[in-house]
């Protein structure tokens, strides 16, 4: 008989295919079972008849508060991405003993990859001009782009993506600057990047890239006022959060031409709604929050999320971010 219980109690069959069959004997040899359900649960009842007596739950979207309440044996939540305190409420856990972790850098480089895409996209005109040829056009008139080579990108966030990002576009000859909360001299090296004020990397960006978390600091870093500091001829790529940036001032900066041009993966409103003036923008690649979603970064996750609740059973938790 097993000692343990994990569950999912959100799952799909795509995430269920990652845990591979030596996990699951692997977790079987050591007392562990782990329990699978299908889509997300429909009332608190339905959350809690497949959590039972689960001692570790592995989440793939939100769980109810009440829910956390009623789970009464519930020690663990591993949830399987890194921005967790938007779909677990961490105050509570904490209170109610439950420790909650997530899989820091499991997506550091499909994020990073995806980042230098929607760069390419923008300075070589990709997503128009595969979009004007597919109605009949021959756009060869306007089809004239920049080249990345020898341009200045501003990495804002130096973290694990961010420091692939500046890697990245080193790789391709571009000078890269970099701002931090925490600049340290190993950081900056590791990412081949030159430590610049805020406003200064924004003033002399040819591109500007952000990777930094949403909190009470970061909200609208990218206000009206910095958007007025980048070149008329800049980029803004953002594969972070959507709360960076005044979204306001920046469709009213690229509306006027007083930015070239940007290259969104986040949105505060996801589905984009339909009348966003975003999709009206020529000027603009959208993408549906999809930079981190390859198949060796979903596998990392879940894996990183198993051991996270393997860890907590053990009594040495790891990747926690309750107090």
């Amino acid at each position: 008989m097993p000692t343990h219980t994990i569950v999912c109690a959100d799952g799909d069959e795509e995430t269920r295919s990652l845990i591979t069959e030596s996990l699951l004997e692997w977790l079987a040899d050591h007392g562990i079972a782990l329990e699978w359900h299908n889509g997300t649960p429909d009332s608190d009842d339905e959350w809690l008849r497949r959590i039972g007596d689960a001692d570790g739950l592995l989440l793939l979207w939100a769980i109810p508060d009440q829910v956390m309440r009623a789970a009464r044996n519930l020690k663990a939540i591993a949830w399987v991405g890194t921005g967790v305190s938007t779909f677990v409420n961490i105050p509570l856990a904490t209170e109610l003993g439950i420790i909650v972790s997530n899989t820091p850098g499991y997506g550091n480089n499909a994020v990073a990859e995806h980042a230098l895409g929607l760069m390419l996209a923008l300075a070589r005109k990709t997503v128009s001009l595969d979009a004007a040829i597919r109605t009949g056009e021959w756009p060869r008139d306007n089809a004239t782009g920049i080249e990345l080579f020898g341009k200045t990108v501003g990495v804002i966030g130096l973290g694990g993506i961010g420091t692939r990002v500046a890697q990245l576009c080193g790789a391709l000859g571009m000078r890269v600057l970099a701002w931090t909360r925490n600049p340290s001299p190993d950081r900056l090296a590791a990412a081949g990047a030159t430590y610049a004020d805020l406003d200064d990397l924004l003033a002399a960006s040819d591109i500007v890239t952000l990777h930094l978390p949403h909190t009470s600091e970061t909200d609208r870093l990218i206000s009206a006022a910095r958007l007025r500091l980048m070149k008329p001829s800049a980029f803004l790529i953002n594969t972070a959060r959507a709360e960076l940036i005044e979204q306001d001032a920046l469709i009213a900066a690229l509306r006027d031409g007083r930015l070239a041009g940007a290259a969104l993966d986040v949105f505060t409103d996801e589905p984009l709604l339909p009348d966003d003036p975003l999709r009206r923008l020529p000027n603009v690649v959208l993408t549906p929050h999809v930079g981190w979603n390859t198949p060796d970064a979903n596998r990392r996750s879940v894996e990183i999320a198993v051991n996270n609740l393997i860890s907590v059973l053990a009594g040495n938790p790891t990747n926690v971010v309750s107090a």
